[in-house]
């Protein structure tokens, strides 16, 4: 099992004016993670712990995750103590109700093959939307097995076919009352023994991707991740989590040059190349004549705004030019690759354009635009754009994408056919013993991918859209707004000159008659008219709370606190603690 991650101070030796420090030791008894698969970014998460105000119910940072879950830092993750069942280990033939087949004998529960399904259970009391551990040592002669919660809506652990010892985490639903043994079918034999029901307690967010992906990591090289499995991604230098929407590279070849792409006469193409974060799958482009020289793929795609990006370095020339044809009229952008500025020549309008420093020379370039592409190229160019007439204008290239939508999103690797990577989900983070309905903070830092042209939102809600819910809203317009809605009304609260791209720290404050929006250090927004708060919260999502408007961004930090905060406090966790992190958050230019 990997080392575990431990909080120095907060645990083993509190200290109300600081989180001491975040740790890699596998001797420590005061454990922060004992559940997590993975964890990276330690220092990181412990300059974020060090600004956070020590009153935070909930605490996320780009720190730990396992296959299917993101995970908070606080509160800690922990199997309570409290057995739920009675009498788990069949000692006598007591507690528990025999269903057709059924006996208790010998310490075990068994059940003999019957014409369907039955079940041994007991009442046992479960809180809808907590998560609970389950753990049972099966013996199984035939058919299959599974754990239940019963009641209005069954809640089913996973179904076995082998002997074992097993264990399932289920959420109770609205109604659970009871725990239930199944025999999944009619044939099953077998017997079941040591069986326990615990609740966990944890914050932890179910996420979901059913897809691989890729993410930058913190050397800066683009690494495959596995379905399922959260990204931090580590593109502006600090690790963030990453989400994203479904996109499909439509390049039949992402970084296999030598392939579906057409390589122009007097152009020479070399493998091998160092790249992005210093890999070595890059590729030099370069001219051996004089001419119009480039690469090209052909394409058959329908008209729709897509986002064309290349990673690009100079070689022999600090310019390269990337196009689009579609049949009639093409869209070109030329890129200049030592001091980070784009151009056009020629070509018709383009949507918009982006160039991104990745690092060591490297720029990903970005050509947005919007008709139906049949050819995509890659030119390096002359200083005016030009792409006809130097003799050996060099260029390198790396990782190739054309992909539906209105902004580029991490690479989809491709290799003889287009591949989509899925949209992302994080949900169902905490519990209502982890909201205060009456007062609170919903804090964030975060990013989103684009400014305007759709609308995100982080959510602290119970489960509706249209009340009982505080969110920040990342709308179409590129707006901020916050909203908090109650069955007595609805308090607005906006902020209509952020730029959403950027990585702002966000706080909204509820509370009778008290509400505010902090940005960056400053009060945007207040109002005092809200005198009835939300009630039932118990979910912090990265959507509307109930599946719509999932939030695509980076988070670097996510909190919740179970009071409201004084303007000073608010002020202080909105705020940085150095001029170079506000700068390099928001992108200023420092000389």
């Amino acid at each position: 099992m990997p080392n575990e991650i431990y909080h120095r101070s907060e645990w083993g030796n509190p200290n109300p004016e600081g989180w001491g420090d975040i740790y890699f030791d596998p001797a420590a008894t005061n454990k922060l993670y004992n559940h997590s698969d993975y964890y990276e970014n330690s220092d990181g998460t412990d300059k974020i712990l060090r600004d956070i105000p020590n009153k935070a119910s909930i605490v996320l940072t780009p720190t730990a995750y396992s296959d299917g879950s993101i995970n908070t830092v606080i509160p800690p993750y922990q199997v309570l103590p409290t057995e739920l069942v009675t009498n788990g280990t069949f000692d006598t033939d007591s507690d528990w109700t025999k269903g057709t087949g059924w006996s208790i004998s010998n310490g075990k529960a068994s059940r003999t093959s019957q014409s369907g399904s039955t079940a041994c259970d007991q009442s046992i009391s479960l809180i809808a939307g907590r998560k609970y551990k389950i753990i049972y040592t099966l013996t199984i002669n035939a058919g299959s097995f599974n754990v239940r919660f019963s009641g209005t809506t069954n809640v089913n652990g996973l179904t076995r076919t082998t002997s074992g010892t097993y264990t399932d985490f289920l959420v109770a639903a609205t109604g659970n009352n009871t725990f239930r043994l199944v025999g999944a079918d009619g044939s099953f034999v077998g017997s079941i023994d040591n069986v326990s029901v615990k609740e966990v307690q944890e914050a932890d967010f179910d996420f979901s991707r059913g897809s691989s992906a890729t993410r930058v990591n913190e050397k800066g090289l683009i690494e495959d991740v596995a379905s399922g499995i959260p990204r931090i991604d580590y593109t502006t230098g600090f690790g963030s989590w990453l989400l994203e929407p479904q996109r499909t590279n439509s390049l039949l070849q992402s970084n296999q040059f030598d392939t579906t792409w057409t390589l122009s006469a007097g152009t020479d193409l070399t493998s091998g190349q160092t790249g992005v974060g210093g890999s070595d799958n890059a590729w030099l482009l370069k001219k051996n004549t004089t001419g119009s020289r480039y690469i090209q793929q052909s394409l058959s795609l329908s008209s729709a705004q897509y986002s064309y990006s290349v990673y690009l370095k100079a070689e022999s020339t600090n310019w390269a030019y990337i196009w689009s044809y579609d049949g009639a009229a093409s869209v070109n952008a030329y890129f200049d690759l030592e001091n980070g500025v784009v151009g056009q020549t020629g070509g018709v309008a383009f949507d918009g354009t982006k160039i991104e420093s990745v690092g060591n020379g490297w720029y990903r370039c970005t050509l947005i635009y919007t008709h139906a592409p049949d050819l995509v190229r890659i030119y390096p160019a002359d200083a005016d754009g030009s792409v006809s007439t130097g003799t050996d204008n060099g260029i390198f290239i790396q990782y190739a994408q054309l992909e539906a939508g209105s902004y580029q999103t991490s690479i989809i690797k491709t290799e003889g056919s287009t591949v989509t990577r899925a949209a992302e989900t994080a949900n169902n983070s905490g519990n209502a013993d982890l909201f205060n309905d009456s007062e609170g903070v919903l804090y964030a830092g975060v990013s989103t991918l684009v400014s305007g042209s759709e609308t995100r939102v982080i959510s602290l809600s119970g489960g509706s859209q249209s009340v009982n819910n505080i969110y920040l809203n990342f709308n179409s317009s590129g707006t901020l707004s916050s909203q908090v809605l109650t069955s007595g009304g609805n308090v607005n609260l906006s902020a209509p000159n952020i730029k959403q791209t950027l990585q702002n720290k966000l706080a909204v404050k509820y509370k009778a008659n008290d509400c505010a929006l902090w940005i960056n250090g400053f009060e945007i927004d207040t109002d005092t008219s809200m005198s009835s708060t939300p009630t039932g919260l118990d979910r912090l999502n990265f959507d509307f709370g109930a599946g719509s408007l999932d939030f695509y961004g980076k988070t670097k930090e996510l909190a919740v606190f179970k009071e409201a905060l004084t303007d000073a406090e608010l002020e202080s966790l909105t705020s940085w603690v150095s001029f170079t992190e506000m700068a390099n958050d928001l992108e200023y230019t420092l000389e």
